[in-house]
Formats: C-alpha cells, sequence, structure tokens
C-alpha cells in the first residue's frame, strides 16, 4: 500500500506533499511527514515529522501509548490548510524514542524511532547499507570480524536468504539522498557458520597476499598472538590513529625539566595522556605496581597544563590515607619542587585556604598548587541515624454489616507517606502488547533492617527519596538560629576585630547542647560536601590514586563522582582496574566517563543490564508449580528469581569503553632490567593425624548443621561460615571460637573443646614456615608474613602472637608486628624501614594494611600464610617488593595444608587470576576462556566446589613443573643454610652504576679511580642514602643526591666542567665573595677569597 501511494505521479510535489495525520476522535492533527518506514503489519518503525510545537506534541504521546488512528498519503492543498487524499493506515506499537531536530528550511521536526530499531535493525542514512550490516554485524552480540570488501556480498547474500528483511520505505529526497531500513534475521548461534560458509564457497576471499599454509602451524591462541601481534597493531594504528606515536614523536619537553627525570616509557605515557585530555575530560593510567603511576599522574597534569600555556592551575589529589604524606611530601616535590602543596587533614583546612582565596578577591594561581585529601577526610561526614518512627496508622473498611477499623504497622516515608518497604526478589514478564515489565516482590521493613545504613535501605522504594538524618548534638534550634551567630562572626572576621572574634567563639563553645536533640557524634560536614557545594570549577584539575578502591557504591565512591563533577579535568591512577568482573568498571566510568556511559544506554541503576551485557549472571529460578497461562496480567506471583553476578568480563568492554580512555604500563616497560620476580608454587603441606581428626570433627559438625538447616534462611550464613572456618581453623586449632548460629537460640554448631595441642609443638605448616625463614634469613633477606587472621573483631582468632613465636625459634630471627594501631597510615612505610634498619628481618602484618602504595623494597622476600579471599588485595600485597629502585631478587612464597579448604582456595585464585590479566594486559589462552566465565568469585566457588565434591584442575606437582628453573631452585633450598657469595663493594657499585637510566649520563662513574674514591667515601658513611651492611650495598636515597654528592665529594670544578653540564654546577658552586656578613652563632671554617665553595643545598 505505501508503495502504490509513493509511485503515484502526483505524490510528493510543492502542491501534494507527504503528510502524516491523527484522528483522536474529538481532533484532527496533520503534520508533513518527511520519512517513514513500516513493516509487512503497517506498523510504523520510523518517522520524521514537521510542524509546530502542540502538532507534534500530540503526535509524540500518541504514538508513545500506541495509537491505530495515524493516516499516511498525499495532502492536497486548500486555501487554509491541507487535507489528505489517498491515504493508508498506519499503527504505532510498542517502545519509541524521539529526538528534536530541524529539517533543511530549519523547521522544526521530531525523528520517532522504536527501540526495536537499535536491537534488531540496520539504519543507512545516507550512506550503502551493505556497510550499516558490516557494522551491525562486526557489533555485539554477533563480534564477526568482516572485511570491509566482504559487506557487499554478505549483505546480497543476506536479502537471497531473507536474513535482510527490508521495510517498506518513503523518504524526501530534499531531506535525504538515501534511506534503507531492513530488520536482521540472522540469529547469534548461526552468524559464525553463516559467515564460514560464505568464506568456503569463495563468495568471501582473504586478499590473496600468501598462500595461507601458515596458519596450519598455529596451534593455539598464545602462538597466534605472538606471531601476527605487529600485524595487527599496525592495521589497528591505522584504522585508529593514536594521539602520540613514541616511535615517531618526542616526548614534551618540559619534562626534562623535572627535577628527577621520567623514565622514557614514563615520559611518552604522561605526553600521551595530556594530550588526550585536550580532546577529553578524562583519563586512566593502569600501571602495574611500582611502574610510577605517581609520577605520570603528576606529569600528566602538568603537561596537560604546559600544552596549554596555563603555568598555574590547583589540583585536587584523591587518594588513600596511607598515601597522603607520601603524596604531600615525595612524589609531587620530586617532580615540581617548587609547588604549593596543602595536605588537607580536616575539611576546616580546606575551608580556611578557600575563605582567604575569596577575601584575597579570587586570585588565579601562580604556580602549581596541589590539595592532597584522603578517601576518609573527603568522605568523613556525621552519622546517620533513622528518625521515623514506628507507626500505627487506623484505617476503615467497609462490610455488609458495618465499618470495620484496621490496623497497618510500620514505617512510613515521610515525604510520599508510602510503607517502606526492600525488594526481595524481581522477574521480567512479557506483557500482552509485546512489552517486558519488571515484576517485583517486597518486604516490609523491620526493627533490624533499620540498625544501620544500607544501599538497600538508604532511600524509599516508592519515591526514592532518602529516609536518613545526621545524627548530631546542636547547639542551635534551627538554622535562623545558627545564622544570628555565623553573620556575627564572619563581620568580626572582615573587620580584623579579633577580640570579639574570641569573644562570640568562646561562647559558642560554652553554650550548651539542646535537650530535645542529643547523639554521641558531633556535627562535621564532608569535604566533598564543601566542595561540591562552595568550590565549583575551583579546581582545575583532579588525580585519583588507586581508583579501584572506589569501585563499590560507597560513600567515597560517590564522592569521586562529585569530585569528578567539579574539577575541570580528571587523571586517575590504578594497578587493578579489574578483579575479574565486568561491575568492577560500571561506577568508574559512570563517574568519570557518564556521556559514555549514557550514549551507550546505560543508566546509573542499570548494574544488572550491564553484567548481563558485558559479564556473567547467573540466575536462578523458582515457582510454586502452578501454571501461569497469562503473567502479563496475573503477575508473577508464585514465581521468585535469584541473580548472582558470577566472573566473566567480554572484551568489548575494552574496545568500546577503554581504548580511548585508558593507558596501560607494564612494570618491564618502565625498567628495562628488572630484578627476578619468582613466585614459588603454592607449597602444600600435610596435616599431622591430630589436626586431620579435628579438622573432620569441625566438617561433620557444620555439614549436619547445614542437612538440618536445608529450606531456612540459616543454610546460607552456615555455608559462610564453614568455608571460613575451614580456611582458618588448621592455623589456629588451639584458640578458635566456637561456632554459635546468629539467631535467636545461640545454637551450638561446632566446638573446638574437644581437641587441644600442646602449645609448645610445633604444627607442619609453621614447621615449613621455619623452613623459609631459615633460609631466607641465612642469605640476609628480611621477610614478611602475610595472615589474614589478626583478631580485628574475634580476639581469639588472632594468629600473630603465635606466628611471632613460632618465628622467633628460627637462629638469627628478629621479629615485629605492624598491627593498625601499631602507627598511623601515612607512616607505615617509614615504620617498616626503621624497623629494618634497626635490625628487624621478620614482619608479621595483614595483607590489607600493606596493599596500598607501600615500597617493601627492605623486605625482598614475602610469604602468604593465610590468603584473603579478596584478588584485588592479594595482586597488590603480592608485588609490593618488586618495584623500580629493588636491588635484590624477589620471592613470593605461598602456604596452605593439603586436603583442606586452603588448597582448593590456592587453586581457585590461581583460576580467578586469568580473567583478570587477561584485560589488565597480559592475557594468556587459560585467561581469555576466564573472560568467558569459568571461575566465579571466590567464597561462592569455594561453596560450589565442596558441594558438588568436584576435585579442582591443576596441583601443586603440575605447577612445580610449570614453573622455572630458579624458582625450583628456590623450592629444592627451602630449610638450607644458604651462604651468599659476596661480590667486592666496587663491583656492587659499578653494576648500580650500570643499572641507571642513560638520561642520567653517568659513564664516568665507571672510571676505576672514581670507583675507588667513591667506595672510600661511602664506607666513610660521607654519602646519605648509601651504606655497607653486611658485606652488601645499599642504596635507599634519591638517585639524583647520590650522583650529586659523589661527583661533588670526587673532583675539582676543572673535571665537573669536563664531565658534566656546567650549568648544573654553577648551581652548586659559587665564588666567595670576602665581603659576607658575619651572623651570630658557630662559625664554620672561612673559605679563602677567590677559591670556590659547594653550596649542596642552594
Amino acid at each position: 500500500m505505501l508503495q502504490e501511494i509513493i509511485q503515484q505521479d502526483t505524490f510528493d510535489q510543492e502542491q501534494t506533499p507527504a503528510m502524516l495525520q491523527l484522528e483522536t476522535g474529538t481532533a484532527s492533527h496533520s503534520a508533513f511527514c518527511f520519512a517513514m518506514a513500516v513493516n509487512h503489519n503497517n506498523q510504523m518503525q520510523f518517522a520524521v515529522l514537521g510542524a509546530n510545537d502542540s502538532t507534534l506534541k500530540s503526535f509524540r504521546a500518541a504514538i508513545s501509548m500506541g495509537t491505530s488512528r495515524l493516516y499516511f498519503g498525499e495532502g492536497q492543498k486548500e486555501e487554509l490548510h491541507y487535507v489528505l487524499g489517498k491515504k493508508m493506515n498506519v499503527n504505532s506499537k510498542g517502545q519509541f524514542e524521539f529526538i528534536n531536530t530541524q529539517t533543511v528550511n530549519r523547521k522544526k521536526a521530531i525523528i520517532a524511532f522504536s527501540k526495536e530499531l537499535e536491537e534488531k535493525y540496520i539504519v543507512a542514512i545516507d550512506e550503502a547499507p551493505e556497510m550499516q550490516v558490516r557494522d551491525f554485524l562486526m557489533a555485539p552480540p554477533y563480534g564477526l570480524p568482516i572485511l570491509e570488501e566482504w559487506a557487499k556480498p554478505i549483505y546480497e547474500e543476506m536479502l537471497t536468504r531473507n536474513l535482510l528483511q527490508p521495510l517498506n520505505v518513503y523518504f524526501d529526497r530534499n531531506e535525504f539522498t538515501s534511506l534503507s531500513i531492513a530488520q536482521v534475521a540472522l540469529k547469534e548461534e548461526d552468524c559464525k557458520e553463516f559467515l564460514s560458509e560464505m568464506i568456503r564457497t569463495g563468495k568471501c576471499q582473504f586478499p590473496q597476499e600468501g598462500t595461507g599454509e601458515k596458519i596450519n602451524e598455529i596451534n593455539d591462541l598464545n602462538e597466534y598472538l605472538l606471531e601476527y601481534s605487529p600485524v595487527m597493531l599496525d592495521k589497528v594504528t591505522k584504522l585508529d590513529e593514536p594521539l602520540h606515536q613514541p616511535m615517531k614523536e618526542q616526548a614534551l619537553s618540559h619534562f626534562d625539566t623535572y627535577q628527577r627525570p621520567l623514565f622514557p616509557v614514563q615520559a611518552h605515557v604522561a605526553t600521551g595522556a595530556a594530550k588526550a585530555l585536550q580532546v577529553q575530560k578524562g583519563i586512566i593510567i593502569q600501571g602495574e605496581m611500582s611502574s610510577g603511576k605517581s609520577a605520570i599522574m603528576t606529569a600528566t597534569v602538568d603537561g596537560y597544563f604546559h600544552l596549554t600555556g596555563q603555568k598555574g592551575y590547583r589540583t585536587c589529589v584523591f587518594v588513600p590515607p596511607t598515601l597522603t604524606e607520601k603524596w604531600a611530601k615525595e612524589e609531587i616535590r620530586h617532580l615540581i619542587p617548587d609547588a604549593d602543596v596543602h595536605l588537607i587533614k580536616r575539611t576546616e583546612d580546606l575551608i580556611r585556604i578557600h575563605q582567604s582565596w575569596i577575601q584575597a578577591g579570587r586570585p588565579k594561581p601562580e604556580k602549581p598548587t596541589f590539595f592532597v585529601i584522603s578517601f576518609t577526610t573527603m568522605r568523613g561526614d556525621s552519622i546517620k541515624q533513622m528518625p521515623l518512627p514506628y507507626k500505627q496508622i487506623a484505617l476503615s473498611k467497609k462490610s455488609e454489616e458495618e465499618v470495620q477499623r484496621y490496623y497497618k504497622n510500620g514505617y512510613y516515608c515521610p515525604d510520599c507517606g508510602a510503607k517502606l518497604r526492600k525488594k526481595t526478589s524481581s522477574i521480567i514478564v512479557q506483557q500482552a502488547n509485546g512489552e517486558q515489565k519488571e515484576v517485583c516482590q517486597y518486604k516490609d521493613f523491620t526493627a533490624s533492617d533499620l540498625d544501620s545504613k544500607t544501599n538497600k535501605n538508604s532511600v524509599c522504594a516508592d519515591c526514592n527519596s532518602n529516609i536518613w538524618s545526621p545524627k548530631v548534638k546542636t547547639k542551635y534550634a534551627s538554622f535562623k538560629d545558627w545564622t544570628k551567630y555565623e553573620n556575627k562572626l564572619v563581620q568580626a572576621i572582615k573587620e580584623g576585630n579579633k577580640p570579639l572574634q574570641k569573644q562570640l567563639e568562646l561562647e559558642n563553645r560554652v553554650k550548651p547542647y539542646d535537650a530535645k536533640q542529643s547523639g554521641r557524634a558531633y556535627r562535621k560536614v564532608a569535604t566533598v560536601e564543601y566542595i561540591r557545594r562552595k568550590m565549583k570549577h575551583f579546581f582545575d584539575a583532579l588525580i585519583v590514586d588507586e581508583v579501584h578502591e572506589l569501585k563499590s557504591e560507597t560513600a567515597q565512591g560517590t564522592a569521586l563522582g562529585s569530585l569528578a563533577r567539579v574539577c575541570k579535568k580528571v587523571v586517575a591512577g590504578t594497578g587493578t582496574l579489574f578483579g575479574g568482573r565486568a561491575s568492577d568498571v560500571f561506577y568508574t566510568l559512570w563517574r568519570l566517563f557518564p556521556q559514555k556511559m549514557v550514549k551507550s544506554g546505560f543508566e546509573y541503576s542499570s548494574l544488572m543490564e550491564w553484567n548481563e551485557t558485558y559479564g556473567n549472571i547467573e540466575r536462578t529460578y523458582y515457582h510454586d508449580g502452578e501454571v501461569t497461562s497469562n503473567i502479563a496480567s496475573r503477575g508473577a506471583q508464585g514465581n521468585l528469581d535469584k541473580t548472582k553476578v558470577v566472573p566473566g568480563i567480554s572484551p568489548y568492554v575494552f574496545t568500546q569503553f577503554l581504548m580511548d580512555t585508558t593507558i596501560n604500563v607494564r612494570l618491564k616497560d618502565v625498567w628495562p632490567n628488572p630484578v627476578e620476580l619468582i613466585n614459588v608454587p603454592t607449597i602444600l603441606v600435610d596435616m599431622s593425624e591430630e589436626q586431620k581428626q579435628a579438622y573432620e570433627h569441625m566438617k561433620e559438625s557444620f555439614e549436619k548443621a547445614i542437612e538440618g538447616a536445608k529450606g531456612t534462611p540459616d543454610v546460607g550464613k552456615l555455608w559462610l561460615s564453614y568455608i571460613r572456618t575451614g580456611n582458618s581453623y588448621p592455623d589456629n586449632m588451639n584458640h578458635y571460637p566456637n561456632y554459635h548460629l546468629d539467631n535467636a537460640e545461640r545454637e551450638l554448631v561446632w566446638s573446638n573443646e574437644e581437641f587441644r595441642f600442646d602449645e609448645d609443638c610445633i604444627q607442619p605448616k609453621e614447621k615449613k614456615l621455619q623452613e623459609i625463614l631459615h633460609t631466607e634469613i641465612s642469605e640476609g633477606r628480611p621477610t614478611i608474613i602475610y595472615v589474614s587472621d589478626t583478631g580485628s573483631t574475634v580476639k581469639e582468632r588472632d594468629i600473630q602472637p603465635r606466628l611471632q613465636k613460632v618465628a622467633e625459634q628460627v637462629p638469627g630471627a628478629k621479629v615485629a608486628i605492624l598491627r593498625t594501631n601499631t602507627v598511623t597510615p601515612p607512616k607505615r612505610s617509614a615504620w617498616l624501614k626503621e624497623q629494618v634498619n634497626s635490625g628487624v628481618n621478620v614482619i608479621i602484618c595483614s595483607q590489607e594494611l600493606v596493599k596500598v602504595g607501600l615500597d617493601l623494597l627492605a623486605t625482598p622476600t614475602l610469604i602468604f600464610y593465610q590468603l584473603s579471599f579478596s584478588l584485588f588485595t592479594l595482586n597488590q600485597a603480592a608485588r609490593r617488593h618488586w618495584r623500580i629502585g629493588q636491588t635484590k631478587q624477589c620471592r613470593t612464597f605461598y602456604l596452605g595444608y593439603r586436603e583442606t579448604f586452603q588448597e582448593q582456595m590456592a587453586q581457585l585464585i590461581a583460576q580467578k587470576n586469568k580473567a583478570a590479566e587477561a584485560m589488565n594486559g597480559d592475557a594468556t589462552s587459560d585467561g581469555l576462556n576466564a573472560m568467558l566465565g569459568d571461575t566465579g568469585d571466590l567464597q561462592t566457588l569455594l561453596i560450589q566446589n565442596i558441594k558438588s565434591g568436584n576435585q579442582l584442575k591443576g596441583s601443586t606437582e603440575e605447577w612445580t613443573q610449570a614453573a622455572s628453573e630458579e624458582s625450583k631452585r628456590v623450592l629444592a633450598n627451602i630449610g638450607k643454610v644458604i651462604t651468599p657469595v659476596f661480590e667486592s663493594i666496587e663491583i656492587q657499585f659499578t653494576n648500580w652504576v650500570k643499572t641507571l637510566p642513560s638520561t642520567f649520563d653517568v659513564s664516568y662513574m665507571e672510571d676505576a679511580k672514581f670507583v675507588q674514591k667513591a667506595v672510600e667515601y661511602i664506607q666513610e658513611e660521607k654519602v646519605p642514602g648509601v651504606v655497607v651492611k653486611q658485606r652488601k650495598l645499599e642504596i635507599d636515597g634519591n638517585v639524583e643526591d647520590i650522583i650529586r654528592t659523589l661527583t661533588t665529594l670526587n673532583a675539582d670544578k676543572r673535571m665537573l666542567v669536563q664531565k658534566q653540564d656546567i650549568t648544573l654546577w654553577d648551581e652548586l658552586i659559587v665564588e666567595v665573595d670576602g665581603s659576607q656578613k658575619k651572623g651570630k652563632g658557630k662559625q664554620k671554617n672561612k673559605v679563602i677569597e677567590g677559591q670556590f665553595e659547594f653550596d649542596l643545598f642552594g
């Protein structure tokens, strides 16, 4: 019918334009139609309409709600309006989206298109439809690799097989050159076979550049990638030209002015990132531990403002609490020593600086200025409380005899009045009109549900309003009362009236709290709240370190979103962007690149949709056994589903969201000649017979309780407690607490009273630990022992005192324990160095305490005595010793008991790392398989394996066979006393000089006379940062300072001019002026006038 109307001779002429008419029963609306597409049922899929505002709104409403009263046809002009001549009936059905636009003549128009158009149709506007088909099949969910020359034959073949079903289309040739729309009927499961058949039959041919025989020599994906990665890289580079190409372009020369030079790779990464900030708001630097992410991020921000010609700028540095001191005192000043750095420890510190800036007239910064703020300071707010009382609302209900009264008990929203409730389950049902609808089941909140604020109980399920308020003491009845005091205080400050200011502050301090509102916490404002409300656009840039710690929907994560919104540019850094799941980056992408997420069709609340698209979902359906023939009208009563996110990452996450927003940096790229990193295969130890009996007793007790709790909510709690106890109990059999079920009866599930061991008896795993320590100490290698059970929640679970006692029995061992309260987080790194320098060679601590930002250069050996359930924590803690500046071989040991949950945990961690490594840069064939979801989260996977009784793939023997020769040597030497063979200090010094980057130009330091004199000065302790301990040269100072000191001590000015840049030494060496003023205090020896004096601290 549509084609018949279009083919009329008079159709779409100046006096007979194409039109669409809407009949509502009471009125008629007409619009010019510039394009329209309908299927074989005359159902509209696409339309471009032009009219006045009110008419377009009517069409928009009717199409959205669905209507069968649309008529398309030829408009015939009358005196005041157009009437439709020959016409056809068109209907709209399903969900539509609309875009406001303009015609060529700048008249208002709307584009209406069905949501199905995005998923099932190709739309070619002013371009060849075969290219749209190619793009469609290359995108998810098909993901076919299609050469450009294959597009036309594939398009023609799909038309022939009816796999491409064109719609009836009309378009105004004054507005469009061409328009074609077709539905793709090719199924996802058939697409690969379809393309393979096209290749086999010769309809799609490869370019004739070889015989194809080479491909037969490739056995697996690894070999293919290694063989053809240069070709693929060249192809990708041609398709998407990088903003910065290190092989063709130089790094920013501005970086050469830094006090501490960047490594070449660091400089190029920072240059590329700075250029990226010129075209987009943010960039993520994902680098291995010790690749210099802090320096790269600082240089990126500085480089960007150098490119824009802005000398002064303000940057907010958002970092974990353990790194604030390091950032404020080291990271920034090492590169930009003249920068202003403010360490913000409390919100009032920032308020004071900001208010002073306002009073000074809001001046622009004259030099780089950094504000270092920790995660906890940024989000630190007052405690929240649930202020809503439990209500009993009386309602009336009419019956045949009388009016009955009944009551509804519960908590009610103060905004909408609805009863507060939580979602317990949901299911997607197909309605009669073809639309999908989520049907949810809810449960009313009880008092226990509102004990503390969580993501699930923070807002009303009906109106989404916040139902929590600050729990604080207050001195003022209202905000108006407070402003009276504030206005007086502000006026006194502005006038400089300090006596009045002190008097007002004193009166406020002694003012009693209002008895009507009391609480344990004081009122305080989160730093991010002040920034969000008062300091919009104050910061020119934001640096976020360890951004993976902000990946969840927590207060700290929300703070990141607020900061990114008010800062002009954002640079984020992390060592482990992925932890095995696609959901790991969902909120991070939303906070840093919201435009990308919106463009891809995601909402902030659509985490499940993201996981279904780019991750793996495990959905379990439960039903009551009844057949529901019309679920759309009856709802989903009796039907529940439980969804769970399991590991697995689609490669499309990288191509669609990370390729232009993330730069990956490997340590081996930055550190050309790294020391060897030995990951010793997990050492599994057999339990003693007594331990086996105790362990079996524990297993039987839990399994009996789990069997008895089937079908009750307690079964989940029992399973979690079972795996946690099964992991920890073998390491602490004497003191591990009994387990009681967390219910009203406090039922005893398992008792540890039956089995007790002699405290002086060393258990097998402890014995193996002693053997490792014995060897490491004999080689002069300080060691850290990682544990998980530190007694932070249950005192009896602390195994650190026991391990200290065990370790101290090793000859030569000096042991220390690092606890959360031993030293504040920013000072942990300095504390560790002090301990090692004082002779401590074994340190016991939790993995959580050192997982972020600490450089364990002084402890080249790490022993995981216990394993964490967090892959992020494990990966971060495992490489704290393998960092730039490390001169010793790095070793990492993992210990576990055989035939326990510890053995299964070790295998699960190895498998789960595959998915993370594939996305973080080091993809293996196993890792790519893991991306498809071969593994789940650690706790759940352990439960699944225990339930099924499956034996996990792999064994210690297989790991050992795959290990390097050096790993095997380390394993074989465990327990032996290794007498280290020491090289002379001169050789050690020369080897160190050879490891320095070429940018330092220190070849003169390899001269024999220079080396001899340098060693003498080092042994005399004249070179800060360099010492000789136990016949070993230890270098722990700033490299540039060491070179400067050694060169200064070793030469006169004549030699310096010959060997080094004279401008450097002109800063160090000054002519002595005999007319210097005399000062008080101790006088140093005078330098004769005309001689040279070294100004080392100038």
